[in-house]
């Protein structure tokens, strides 16, 4: 999700860059293996409950930061595992047939709902 817009409440301009990356190398790929008829599509995530934060914080440790980002989402709470396997059956599916080189995201409506940061306040000169 980071790769696609710029969110300013997590500024991560590394991991978007890499994020990025793949993006591109999901539309290249695309067109690529078209004519094998192989379909390549990605999904782009906002923050979803799995056991990856456990690999730095305590298990405590890590209900507190997901438990602390639920209001990020629009939709009021973090992603669950469930949540990204049906979009990814979906796209492995022969619904799914005449889709390829897509990103979708699946980020609670972060990207629909931010709002844009409050413009700077220009200083002015006392005349």
């Amino acid at each position: 999700m980071w790769a696609l817009d710029a969110i300013t409440t997590t500024p991560t301009s590394a991991y978007s860059a890499a994020q990025a990356g793949r993006h591109a190398l999901t539309k290249n790929l695309a067109i690529e293996l078209a004519p094998h008829k192989i379909r390549v599509n990605t999904v782009a995530l906002a923050f979803v409950e799995t056991p990856a934060y456990e690999r730095f914080l305590s298990h405590d440790e890590a209900q507190e930061v997901l438990e602390s980002v639920d209001g990020f989402h629009p939709l009021g709470r973090r992603g669950q595992p469930d949540d990204v396997v049906e979009a990814i059956l979906f796209y492995a599916s022969d619904d799914a047939a005449w889709i390829t080189g897509t990103t979708l995201p699946i980020d609670g409506g972060v990207l629909a709902g931010r709002s844009a940061p409050p413009a700077p306040v220009a200083a002015h000169a006392a005349a």
